[in-house]
């Protein structure tokens, strides 16, 4: 498997996460191929169901590869959420913006500064995982 870090975050600030902070991690696994065949028999439903015309632009290229990754990406942030965010979010609120090879994310319109992801593909699959970090608040 091809692995890709794309967060600019670093090791150090992550083991400085203190005890008044909550981590989620989600994680997705999706096959190829099944992008590959809704592309093949509805592209412009489901592109225009799944990606912002932000992302579609910022594509390095217009290749099945960048739509499993958005696609997979966009799945492990939204496990990220708390259930009453993730009642409300669809697709287009979780934008996965390429720059010089490198993912930026936004999330309703704002750029994330509490999420790391990564991901890794083959020819099979795309793996892909998100940790959001956010201060607890107490009573």
């Amino acid at each position: 498997m091809l692995t890709k870090k794309v967060s600019t975050k670093n090791l150090k600030e992550l083991s400085s996460v203190s005890k008044k902070t909550s981590t989620e991690l989600g994680v997705d696994i999706l096959e190829r191929k099944r992008i590959e065949k809704v592309l093949s028999k509805h592209p412009v439903r489901f592109i225009q169901r799944v990606y912002t015309i932000r992302e579609i632009k910022s594509f390095p290229e217009n290749k099945e590869i960048y739509y499993s990754i958005g696609f997979s990406l966009k799945e492990a942030i939204w496990k990220t959420l708390p259930p009453s965010t993730q009642k409300r979010a669809y697709f287009g609120d979780i934008e996965i913006i390429w720059n010089k090879g490198k993912t930026e994310i936004f999330l309703f319109g704002k750029k994330t500064k509490n999420l790391l992801v990564s991901f890794s593909f083959d020819k099979k699959y795309v793996l892909s995982s998100a940790i959001r970090f956010t201060r607890k608040h107490y009573d």
